[in-house]
C-alpha cells in the first residue's frame, strides 16, 4: 500500500514541505484531496505517470497538509480540512473539478478482492452458467440467495442475488466466491474526495455526474427552449432564422391559395389556376351537355339579331 513517506524529518525539511504544499495551493486554480487507501504503490507510478499532463499529486503527513491549508492564502480553501480521505494526498490541476473528476474515474481499473475491502457497490451473483462444476461451490452460491440449479455438468444461476452490498465488508469467503465466479468487484485508482475551484468546495457525490445522462439533459432543455422561443415569437440570434422562415412560408402559402400575386408567387399562383381549371375539365364532358329547345331558341334569336346588327 501507499505510505506517506519520508518517515523521519528534521523541522526544516517539514518547513520546506509546509512551505511547497502552501505555493502549490496558491498558484493552481484547482486543489483536491485524495484518498490513497488500498492503493498499491506500482499502480500509483503508473497513474501518475498517465495523469502528468493535467495533474500533480503529492503527499505526505496529514498534519503537514492540514498547516499547509492554513497558511495558504485562498478565500474558502479551508474547507480542504473536511474532508472524508483515509491516506490524503494533495492533486493540483488547471482541469476544472468535474474534468478532474471524469479523467481519475476513467484512470481506475477493475480488481479482485481478497477479503476485507469495502464493497464499492452492491456485488451481486449474475445469471448464467458459472462454468463450474457441481460441488462446495453449489452450496456456497446457495448460502448468497442465489436460486442454482445443476445442469448439462454445471451449475447454473436461475435467479442472481447480492451478496454484498454497498458499504459492507467483504469476507474471505465472499472473494472465494467472487475469484472463482471470475468477477472483480473492486476499482483500483485514485479517489477524489472534494475540490475546491475558485472559493468553491465540490465533494465527489457532487463531481460524480454522469456524462452522457448530462449531456442528453442539455440537449432536451435547449430543444424545449428552442421550440418554447420559436412558438411564442421571441427573436434572437439562435431563433431568427427559424422564425423569419416559418413566416416567410406562411406568407408564400396566403399569397397563393388567395390568388394574391407577387413577384416571387405569379408563377405558382398561374400554375395553380391551369391546374384547378384542367381538373374542372377533366371532370365537365361539353359535347354530352344536353341543350333544351328554349336555349336553342334563345340561341338562334341572338345570333339572328347580332346580323341584323351588322
Amino acid at each position: 500500500m501507499v505510505q506517506p513517506k519520508p518517515k523521519n524529518m528534521t523541522r526544516s525539511q517539514k518547513e520546506a514541505k509546509v512551505e511547497e504544499f502552501k505555493q502549490k495551493i496558491e498558484e493552481n486554480p484547482v486543489v483536491g484531496i485524495l484518498d490513497m487507501n488500498s492503493l498499491p504503490s506500482r499502480q500509483l507510478q503508473q497513474i501518475k505517470k498517465e495523469m502528468k499532463d493535467f495533474a500533480d499529486i503529492k503527499m505526505s503527513r496529514k498534519t503537514l497538509m492540514q498547516l499547509s491549508i492554513d497558511q495558504a492564502e485562498k478565500e474558502g480553501v479551508d474547507s480542504l480540512k473536511e474532508n472524508n480521505a483515509t491516506q490524503p494526498a494533495f492533486i493540483f490541476s488547471e482541469k476544472d473539478p468535474f474534468q478532474l473528476y471524469s479523467l481519475i474515474k476513467k484512470n481506475k481499473t477493475s480488481a479482485a478482492a481478497q477479503g476485507g475491502e469495502i464493497a464499492p457497490n452492491d456485488i451481486e451473483v449474475p445469471e448464467g452458467d458459472t462454468g463450474i462444476g457441481p460441488g462446495p461451490m453449489l452450496g456456497k452460491l446457495q448460502q448468497t440467495g442465489a436460486q442454482v440449479q445443476v445442469d448439462d455438468g454445471t451449475i447454473h444461476v436461475q435467479k442472481g442475488s447480492v451478496m454484498v452490498k454497498k458499504g459492507e465488508t467483504i469476507t474471505r469467503d465472499d472473494a472465494e466466491i467472487l475469484n472463482q465466479l471470475g468477477l472483480e468487484p473492486l476499482q483500483i485508482g485514485l479517489d477524489l474526495d472534494i475540490a475546491y475551484n475558485d472559493g468553491e468546495i465540490f465533494t465527489a457525490e457532487q463531481l460524480n455526474i454522469d456524462e452522457e445522462e448530462y449531456r442528453a439533459d442539455v440537449e432536451t432543455a435547449a430543444s424545449m427552449a428552442f421550440n418554447l422561443a420559436v412558438n411564442a415569437g421571441i427573436v434572437n440570434e439562435t431563433t431568427a432564422p427559424t422564425i423569419v422562415g416559418e413566416a416567410a412560408r406562411k406568407a408564400r402559402n396566403l399569397s397563393i391559395s388567395e390568388g394574391i400575386p407577387t413577384e416571387d408567387t405569379i408563377e405558382e399562383i398561374l400554375a395553380y389556376a391551369s391546374s384547378n381549371a384542367e381538373g374542372v375539365d377533366s371532370q365537365v364532358d361539353l359535347e354530352s351537355v344536353e341543350v333544351s329547345e328554349d336555349e336553342e331558341e334563345e340561341d338562334s334569336e341572338t345570333e339572328e339579331s347580332e346580323k341584323e346588327e351588322e
